[in-house]
């Protein structure tokens, strides 16, 4: 199986990084764009006995190593088949 973990900076983190590409964006004319918060994405192929299994361990690794739990926020998609 494959986790998709997506690692964003919580809403109350000042994103430095975000806000410069909102800046250029704008320079550049895309006034529409109202903002922007950059992050992270994983992808694990696991082998587990079931989704639940996989969003077990997507979830402890998130947790220990993938984000900040001070700072970060991740959700986890499961897909049920990896492609090679």
């Amino acid at each position: 199986m494959r986790a998709r973990v997506f690692v964003t900076l919580k809403p109350s983190v000042f994103d430095p990084q975000g806000k410069t590409v909102t800046d250029a964006l704008h320079t550049l004319g895309y006034a529409a764009v109202r903002d922007v918060r950059q992050g992270k994405y994983f992808e694990l192929d696991i082998d587990a006995r079931g989704v639940d299994d996989a969003r077990r361990l997507a979830s402890e690794a998130a947790d220990k190593l993938l984000s900040n739990p001070v700072i970060e926020s991740y959700r986890i998609e499961i897909v049920d088949e990896v492609t090679a």
